[in-house]
C-alpha cells in the first residue's frame, strides 16, 4: 500500500510534536507499505532527512508553497495533487487538519481543531467581543474545510469523536480515537546534554515551564495577573515559556523577574526544558488534547493546570486544577505546589501511575497505520 503522510499544513505547537512523533515511528517499522512523506520547512527543521536515504520505502517531498484557504492555497493544491498522482497514493493520510485540500485518494484526517465542536466553551469569554465573532466565523470555514476535505477522522479522545458527530454531523462509525501521548525522545537519557534553562536556579526558585506556541487559548497572558500577587505574598516562581520573542515583548515587557522566554524549541529538545523544571504551568481554556500532561508525567513533574473537562478526562487525580480566568485561585494554588512538598510528591505519584494508561509512540504510529489498512480493505 502506498500512503502518503500529509505534514506539510504543519508549522508550530502540538501538532507538529505529533508529526514528528510518527515520522520517527514509522522511520523503524518494518513495513509492507510504502510511505511519501510531504513536509513543511517547519518540519524538516526538526528532521533529519539522511536518516531517510537508506531506506527504500521512503520518499520525502517538500512543498515549495503554503497550505492555506481560497485562492492563496492554488499553488500548494496544485503541488500536492502531482505528488498524490506521483506517488500513486493507496490512501492520503494528514496528521491534522484542515489541509485546505481535498486529495482523490482516501483521505483519513486527524482532527484537534477544538474551537470549532466546543461553542460553549469559557475559551470564547476571553476574547474581545470583535475577536469573538471573527473566531465563530473561522470556525464555520474551518468545520466546513475539514468537513470537505477528509474522509475518516482521527481524534485524540472519546470527547472529542462525540462533539465531532454532534456538531459536525459526522458519523461515529468514520472517526476513530487514538490517544496522545509522549514521544520516545522522552525515554532517552538526556543527563549528559547541555541544559535549555542556561541560569542556575535560586535556592528558592520554583520552576515552572510552559512549553506551547502563544495561541490565544493557551490564555499565557493570564501570567500577568498573577506575577503582581506572587510578589506580594513574596512566592518566587518562575514561568518559563517557549514563545516568539516580538510576542513575548510585547506581552511581558517589565515581567521579566518573573517570565523568561525561551523562544520556540525543537521537538527533540522538549524533554530537557522538563528536566529542568519543578512543575507544568498550563492555564489553557480549550484543548482537544495536549501532549504537555502526558510529558510531565513521564518527567515526573507535577502538573498545575485549568479546571475544565478536558483536563479531568485526560490528567484525573494526577493535576492541581484552578479558574484559569481567576488570577488569585490560580497564585493560591501556584503556592500550594511551592509550599507543599507532600502534595508536590503526590502529584508526581500519581501522575507517573497515570501515565501508563497512554499509548506508546510506537503504538500510536500502529494504530494510525492500522486505521489506514482498515479504511483500504473496507472500500475495496
Amino acid at each position: 500500500m502506498n500512503i502518503l503522510v500529509n505534514i506539510s499544513n504543519l508549522k508550530i505547537g502540538g501538532a507538529l510534536q505529533v508529526a514528528y512523533s510518527f515520522v520517527m515511528e514509522i522511520l523503524n517499522f518494518n513495513s509492507i507499505h510504502e510511505f511519501h512523506i510531504v513536509i513543511s520547512k517547519e518540519v524538516e527543521n526538526e528532521l533529519k532527512l539522511s536518516d531517510f536515504i537508506s531506506k527504500n520505502n521512503f520518499n520525502v517531498y517538500q512543498l515549495n508553497s503554503l497550505p492555506s484557504p481560497f485562492f492563496k492555497g492554488n499553488k500548494a493544491r496544485v503541488e500536492l495533487g502531482d505528488i498524490e498522482r506521483q506517488s500513486k497514493a493507496d490512501i492520503v493520510l494528514s496528521i491534522f487538519g484542515p489541509t485546505y485540500w481535498k486529495p482523490k485518494s482516501l483521505h483519513v484526517c486527524g482532527f484537534a481543531a477544538g474551537w470549532t465542536i466546543n461553542p460553549d466553551s469559557v475559551a470564547f469569554q476571553a476574547l474581545s467581543n470583535k475577536n469573538r465573532v471573527k473566531k465563530k466565523v473561522q470556525n464555520y470555514f474551518k468545520l466546513r474545510s475539514l468537513i470537505r476535505e477528509s474522509s475518516i477522522f482521527i481524534v485524540e479522545t472519546e470527547t472529542v469523536r462525540v462533539r465531532l458527530n454532534k456538531y459536525a454531523n459526522v458519523d461515529l462509525e468514520d472517526v476513530f480515537v487514538v490517544g496522545n501521548t509522549y514521544g520516545n525522545q522522552f525515554l532517552n537519557d538526556d543527563t549528559n546534554k547541555k541544559s535549555i534553562i542556561s541560569s542556575k536556579k535560586k535556592n528558592d526558585e520554583f520552576r515552572f515551564v510552559s512549553i506551547t506556541a502563544n495561541y490565544p487559548h493557551k490564555n499565557l497572558s493570564i501570567i500577568k495577573s498573577i506575577v503582581p500577587i506572587l510578589r506580594e505574598n513574596k512566592i518566587k516562581a518562575t514561568f518559563y515559556l517557549t514563545i516568539n520573542e516580538i510576542e513575548f515583548q510585547e506581552i511581558f515587557k517589565d515581567y521579566e523577574d518573573y517570565v523568561i522566554n525561551l523562544g520556540p524549541i525543537k521537538v527533540k529538545d522538549c524533554p530537557l526544558v522538563y528536566r529542568d523544571a519543578d512543575a507544568l504551568f498550563l492555564p489553557t481554556l480549550l484543548e482537544s488534547f495536549t501532549a504537555s500532561y502526558p510529558e510531565a508525567m513521564i518527567s515526573h513533574i507535577p502538573i498545575l493546570t485549568s479546571d475544565l473537562d478536558f483536563a479531568h478526562d485526560i490528567c484525573q487525580d494526577a493535576a492541581c486544577y484552578f479558574n484559569p480566568l481567576d488570577p488569585f485561585d490560580i497564585a493560591s494554588k501556584i503556592a500550594e505546589i511551592v509550599l507543599n512538598k507532600k502534595l508536590y510528591n503526590n502529584l508526581v505519584k500519581k501522575g507517573v501511575s497515570r501515565v501508563l494508561n497512554f499509548p506508546t509512540a510506537r503504538e500510536r504510529a500502529e494504530q494510525y497505520i492500522s486505521i489506514c489498512e482498515k479504511a483500504i480493505k473496507e472500500r475495496k
